[in-house]
Parts: C-alpha cells; sequence; structure tokens
C-alpha cells in the first residue's frame, strides 16, 4: 500500500511540474495569439488573461490541450504565494494572497466542500487601530489579527459556536467586540479573552439569525442589530434592546455625512426592501423607485448595500436572485440621492440571466470559461 501512495505522489509531482514547465512549441502553425503569449518566458499575466477573454469573445470555446492548460497555469498562479512582477503595461496588475483565516478542524473535510478553508463571512477593521482585524466565518467561529491579516488567532476557541456572521468594533476602543452566534450576540472587553452574552430577558429568549451588527459612528453605547427577529436598537451598550420594526433585517449601513441618515435592507418573501431613516432609526421610510423588483417565479432575496465619504449620497446595492432563466448576480443598482431613486447598472441587458459573453453573470455558475 505505501508503495502504491509513494508512486501516486511522484505521478501527481511530476504531473504538477510538467503543467508548470510546458513551452510554446515555436513549430506549430496557426495558434491564437494568447496562447502564443502564454507559452512565452516569462508571461505577462495581465496581457495574456486579456487576450485570452478578448479571443472568446468572438469564438467559440471548444476545449483543447491549450485552454486546459490556461486553466492550470491560471490556477497555479492563484496558488503562488511569491508571483512574478507584473510588468507595467499589465491589465492586472496587482496580486492577491490568500493570508487566511484557516480552519484546520481535523473535521472540516466533513462540513465544508474546501476543508481548510474557514470560510470568512465578514472582516472588520478597527478605526482606532488599523492593524486590529476581526474576522467572522460560517464554520470556524470568530478570529483575530493585530498586524493588518499576517497572522490569525482564533477568538472563539472556548465558545461552543461555529457560524460568525456579524461583527462590530467599538471605535473607541479594539478591544470592545461584538459577534453573533448561537442566536445571540456575544461582546468581550478584552479583545476576544473573554466573552459575555448580552441583551435583557425579551432579547436574549428569542433565536436570532443577525446578519449585521453597528454602532453609531458619533455614539459607541447605541447599538443597532438586524435579525431575522427584526430591527433592534440599544442605547446602552447592549444591555438592554428595543424593537424598531419587526421583520428579517439584512443590513444595516449610515451615511458618511450624518449619523442620523440610515439605510437598511430588509427581506420580504421572495424580495428584498430598502429602508431609509433621517432620525437616527427612529422612523424608516421605504423607498422602491428603481429598487429590484422580481416577477412571479423569480426572487431576489439578498442585498448588500455600500456607502463612501467620497460619494455620501450615493448608495451602491449588490442583488442576488433568480430571474431570466438564470441566478447568482441579480444586478448591482446605485442611487445618487440616499436611496430615493435607482438605476440598474450591471451586467447584462436584464436582471440575473444565464451568464455569456454580453451578461457577465459574476456570481452566476457557468459549465465553461468566457
Amino acid at each position: 500500500m505505501k508503495q502504491v501512495l509513494f508512486l501516486l505522489f511522484i505521478t501527481f509531482q511530476l504531473s504538477v511540474f510538467s503543467q508548470v514547465e510546458m513551452r510554446y512549441n515555436s513549430s506549430t502553425k496557426d495558434l491564437p495569439n494568447w496562447v502564443q503569449l502564454m507559452y512565452t518566458e516569462n508571461p505577462d499575466e495581465g496581457a495574456v488573461i486579456e487576450a485570452y477573454r478578448s479571443y472568446y469573445k468572438s469564438h467559440k470555446l471548444v476545449k483543447n490541450q491549450h485552454t486546459q492548460y490556461y486553466k492550470r497555469w491560471v490556477r497555479n498562479l492563484s496558488r503562488t504565494t511569491t508571483l512574478p512582477q507584473t510588468k507595467k503595461n499589465s491589465k492586472s496588475s496587482n496580486q492577491w494572497e490568500c493570508v487566511g483565516p484557516w480552519d484546520f478542524d481535523k473535521d472540516a473535510a466533513s462540513r465544508s466542500y474546501a476543508p481548510g478553508a474557514a470560510h470568512v463571512y465578514t472582516v472588520e477593521q478597527s478605526v482606532s487601530n488599523p492593524n486590529v482585524l476581526y474576522a467572522g466565518s460560517a464554520t470556524a467561529g470568530a478570529w483575530k489579527t493585530i498586524d493588518k491579516g499576517a497572522n490569525w488567532n482564533l477568538i472563539t476557541r472556548d465558545l461552543a459556536l461555529n457560524g460568525v456572521y456579524a461583527i462590530e468594533i467599538d471605535h473607541t476602543n479594539p478591544d470592545i467586540v461584538y459577534i453573533s452566534g448561537n442566536g445571540g450576540i456575544y461582546k468581550s472587553y478584552d479583545g476576544g479573552g473573554n466573552w459575555t452574552v448580552i441583551g435583557d430577558s425579551a432579547f436574549t429568549n428569542l433565536s436570532h439569525s443577525t446578519k449585521d451588527i453597528k454602532l453609531k459612528p458619533s455614539n459607541n453605547q447605541e447599538l443597532f442589530v438586524a435579525s431575522d427577529e427584526g430591527l433592534y436598537q440599544s442605547l446602552d451598550g447592549g444591555n438592554n434592546f428595543v424593537q424598531v420594526m419587526s421583520g428579517n433585517f439584512l443590513e444595516i449601513e449610515f451615511n458618511p455625512n450624518s449619523t442620523d441618515t440610515m439605510y437598511f435592507v430588509k427581506q420580504d418573501g421572495d424580495s428584498t426592501l430598502f429602508y431609509r431613516s433621517n432620525d437616527g432609526g427612529i422612523s424608516l421610510t421605504n423607498f422602491t423607485n428603481g429598487w429590484p423588483n422580481p416577477g412571479v417565479g423569480d426572487d431576489q432575496k439578498r442585498t448588500e448595500i455600500a456607502v463612501s465619504p467620497a460619494a455620501p449620497n450615493k448608495v451602491v446595492a449588490l442583488a442576488t436572485g433568480n430571474a431570466n432563466g438564470g441566478s447568482g448576480l441579480y444586478g448591482i443598482y446605485i442611487s445618487d440621492d440616499k436611496g430615493e431613486n435607482w438605476t440598474f447598472q450591471c451586467c447584462g441587458p436584464q436582471p440575473a440571466g444565464a451568464p455569456d459573453t454580453n451578461n457577465i453573470n459574476m456570481m452566476g455558475w457557468q459549465p465553461t470559461e468566457l
């Protein structure tokens, strides 16, 4: 048995090295430009990828030894920790490297299609100390780094919880942090060393699937929680909560210029709804003009929104769902007036749809590369 495993290992190693070392044969005629670029010595990664995509915008993809090698070549780039310096004329000058957190649980293979990956749901950076970040995962709890992601430590090792979907860090103190888990909210005053379940009995008696936690930027005692039990507000750092509105809330954002202007996303059946508050969360108004509106048989159950100090009245929404014969990216919608009106921006001619060269469904499944 050991001899068989050894031979398999050697075969695998030789296979990997043969993929990396394969080079263009100059005697071969009529190869597409992207193939020739890929087989040159020290190829420009960005130029090759751009040429490949450009070629298959006007040519049908037919699998062959070159397309298969391209896939292996791109995969090898993504796994390499030290990549060749990209040339200045490259279309892709930024290189990404996975820094964790990692889940080395020996049972990870039984509960994940990608054992070893922590399946990160959220990452938050401390305002008062940018070196400190916290990450929440689907199956591996919460993690912390004090060196901007170079090293991660599991901070929920002593808690019987796996999924952490929401994190918030106190603006004035990076050691005060809130995380979701086990149907409630945990708070730590010492950077994750110790945890306390927070909330009054009316709040803790419910099992919350919490998707977002936000502190008011101007008041580190005013806390908002978006859960499937409703939108909640606390004025004392989480000791007591009041329900602002019932329903399944997904996200909370503040306008960068006014902490009284707040944005919320709520799931309602097969749709999501957008709400805005102008009085710090006391009252909410639903705006629908241009917002995703799935038809009968379609759905749009999840939306993420983002705001920026560079354009404080602009809100960008990334919506996922199912429509027009395809699922994944429903659309990217933009509002320039704090959510009162929305415009469909991306991608393709209509919401969702099957991925093709005219509809780059970035969150859809595609059996072949575009």
